[in-house]
C-alpha cells in the first residue's frame, strides 16, 4: 500500500481538483443566469398564459401518474399530447418571443 501512495502524482490531483471547481462554478453562474433570465420572463405571463403553465404542469403529473396506473391508461396520449402543445409553447414564450408587452 506504501507503494501505491508513492506513486500517487500530488500535483496532477491538485490540478485536476482545481479544474473540476472551476467547472463547478461556471456552471453554478450559468445556472444563475438561466434562472435570472426565466424568472424576468415569467414574470410578464398575463392569466392565460398561468394558465397553459398549470395546465402543462398538470398534464405532465397526470401523465406520469398515467405509467403507474391502469385507470388512466386510455387516456395516456391524450394527456401526453396536453403536455406537450403547453410546454412548448411556454418554452417559445420564455425563451424564443422577443416581443415584450
Amino acid at each position: 500500500m506504501k507503494n501505491y501512495l508513492d506513486s500517487i502524482d500530488r500535483d496532477a490531483l491538485r490540478s485536476r481538483a482545481e479544474r473540476m471547481l472551476h467547472t463547478a462554478g461556471d456552471a453554478c453562474d450559468q445556472a444563475g443566469r438561466f434562472m435570472s433570465t426565466t424568472t424576468e420572463k415569467i414574470r410578464g405571463f398575463s392569466l392565460i398564459e398561468f394558465f397553459i403553465y398549470e395546465t402543462c404542469l398538470l398534464s405532465f403529473g397526470l401523465w406520469l401518474g398515467t405509467c403507474f396506473s391502469k385507470f388512466f391508461k386510455k387516456f395516456r396520449a391524450i394527456i401526453f399530447a396536453a403536455f406537450a402543445a403547453t410546454w412548448l409553447y411556454l418554452l417559445w414564450r420564455v425563451f424564443f418571443d422577443e416581443d415584450e408587452d
